[in-house]
C-alpha cells in the first residue's frame, strides 16, 4: 500500500493540529480587592489518582493572607499524566503574598498648640 502525497499532507496537518492543541490549562483563584506582591512557585505531584498528594511549601507569606493561586499544566505535564494511565501527575502551582494587614494600635495625632 502507497500512500498519496494527500494523505501524506494530510497526516502531517492532522499531527501538527492535535501538537498545537496540547491541552495546557490554566486555573487561577484572585481574592476580590487583594493585590499580590511577591509570587512564588513549585511543581506538585499528585499519586495513586489522587490518593497521595504534594503539598506546596508556602513559606514567604509570613502568616499573610494568600492574594491570587494559580495552578497550570502544559504538554510534558500532560504526557507524563497520559504515559503513567494518571498515575502521576504533575502541576505547576503559584501563588502571591497579600500585602501586610496594618496591625492594631493607637492612632498618634499631633498634640501641638497654636496660640
Amino acid at each position: 500500500m502507497t500512500i498519496t502525497p494527500l494523505q501524506r499532507f494530510a497526516t502531517i496537518t492532522l499531527l501538527l493540529c492535535l501538537i498545537s492543541a496540547q491541552g495546557c490549562y490554566t486555573y487561577r483563584l484572585q481574592a476580590p480587592g487583594q493585590y499580590g506582591v511577591a509570587v512564588k512557585g513549585e511543581v506538585v505531584w499528585s499519586f495513586a489518582w489522587g490518593l497521595i498528594q504534594e503539598q506546596p511549601r508556602i513559606d514567604n507569606c509570613n502568616n499573610q493572607a494568600m492574594a491570587e493561586v494559580t495552578v497550570r499544566s502544559n504538554l510534558a505535564f500532560e504526557l507524563i499524566t497520559v504515559a503513567t494511565l494518571g498515575f502521576a501527575s504533575p502541576k505547576k502551582v503559584e501563588w502571591k503574598c497579600a500585602p501586610p494587614q496594618p496591625s492594631e494600635g493607637v492612632i498618634v495625632t499631633d498634640t501641638t498648640r497654636i496660640h
